[in-house]
């Protein structure tokens, strides 16, 4: 069988989406298989293509100081309702992100959901994970005025781990009366993290370099959790608060001797949550969410020996405001800070202060072009020290692009 390039593939995927944005406007694509009375099964698709160029740091992707293209993205997906109160839905997706994604496509989501009342309903399956305004919705470009979003709270290179699991929850919503209403979802499932991925990127940067230092594999994980949302009696005011548990993430890699002790295992244990603010008013959009994570636990080498032990805190929070001025402009701004080590809080490496503003242009109703400027301060995001090494404490600008057509 003949071996499947998954550039290939992710160029077509590309092609078909813009093809259908075009041949289709802002509408869904609408197929019949099963007969013209049988229910329709709603075809949507989207694809981005951005710029990056940063003064200082190759930031997010390589060579962004000489300016990079590499950072797009495309999916496409299809939605059935079989029968009543029942959904089944799935998305191929592929992007790239510097040397995170690499075009290979995906299946991004793939479930089924039942909805026995307004109070209670299930899906299973690849499911998106609940957590904060955006986490659940990172691919929508429509939705948002940025073309960044804050990156410690939502890292472009970390998809695999944060936007899908592979399992199910629980959902619904309650009347609160005048108190207005709440809303919630339980999930519990486990996250496979691609050797591509975002974390596995960060772990493997991390190494010594090679020959001496060797990144093996990253483990598949558990993952539990459940998100809150009170819609408050004020129009357009919501609160939210999410959480959850990570009780066994591992990874392998190796330190050649002397140099080091030869293959090492990881045991960790990670709790975090998130703390969500927005409120829509008239043309306005106000936003603010924090969010933090802590990961201790031990390294390990042959025989189940520690060798070392590990307890880091890391935290990030931003504040985000947004007008739209007219049907085809919007004006956005936030600022945000993340800290990679709270016990390094004024190390100018273990920490990033960004502040962004955003110009949105609605060409099309399926047509979206986004410019955006960021002062930044600090390096705690980089990830990559061995080959774009913290220089100094001094700020640093960036700039990014990014077109989208969607249907």
């Amino acid at each position: 069988m003949k071996k499947i390039d998954p550039k290939q593939t992710a160029t077509l995927l590309v092609t078909a989406a813009l093809g259908l944005c075009a041949a289709n406007s802002a509408s869904a694509y609408e197929l019949h298989p099963f007969g013209t009375n049988s229910p329709a099964v709603d075809f949507h698709g989207f694809a981005s293509q951005g710029f990056l160029y940063s003064s200082k740091y190759n930031y997010l992707a390589d060579n962004t100081t000489d300016g990079s293209f590499k950072f797009s993205e495309a999916g496409l997906n299809a939605s059935i309702n079989p029968f009543p109160r029942t959904r089944i839905t799935a998305q191929a997706f592929t992007f790239n992100v510097g040397d995170v994604g690499q075009y290979d496509v995906v299946l991004d989501y793939c479930l089924a959901e039942y909805t026995f009342s307004d109070k209670f309903g299930v899906r299973a399956g690849r499911i998106r994970r609940p957590a904060g305004i955006y986490n659940s919705i990172q691919d929508i470009d429509l939705a948002r005025t940025s073309v960044l979003l804050p990156q410690g709270v939502y890292d472009a290179r970390w998809r695999d781990f944060s936007s899908t699991i592979d399992g199910g929850e629980f959902f619904g919503s309650f009347s609160l009366g005048k108190g207005g209403s709440l809303a919630y979802e339980v999930y519990a499932g486990v996250i496979n993290m691609a050797d591509n991925g975002g974390v596995a990127r960060n772990l493997q940067d991390g190494l010594p370099p090679a020959p001496i230092g060797s990144y093996d594999s990253i483990n598949q994980c558990q993952i539990y959790g459940s998100q809150l949302w009170w819609n408050t009696p004020v129009n357009g005011l919501r609160f939210g608060v999410s959480g959850g548990l990570i009780p066994d993430f591992g990874y392998k890699f190796a330190v050649t001797p002397p140099f080091g002790p030869g293959p090492i295992h990881t045991e960790y244990e990670i709790p975090f949550g998130q703390a969500s603010a927005e409120y829509l008013w008239k043309a306005w959009t106000f936003q603010a969410e924090y969010y933090t994570y802590n990961v201790s636990g031990n390294q390990f080498i042959t025989g189940n020996i520690p060798i070392t032990s590990s307890d880091t805190r890391t935290e990030a929070w931003y504040a985000s405001a947004a007008y739209r001025v007219n049907k085809w402009l919007e004006v956005g701004t936030y600022y945000t800070e993340s800290y990679a080590n709270t016990k390094k809080s004024t190390d100018f490496t273990q920490y990033q202060k960004d502040a962004a503003l955003s110009l949105r242009f609605d060409l099309r109703d399926w047509w979206i072009f986004k410019v955006e400027g960021h002062y930044i301060h600090g390096t705690g995001l980089l990830q990559d020290s061995q080959h774009n090494p913290s220089q100094n404490d001094k700020g640093w600008f960036m700039l990014a692009v990014k077109t989208t057509v969607s249907f």
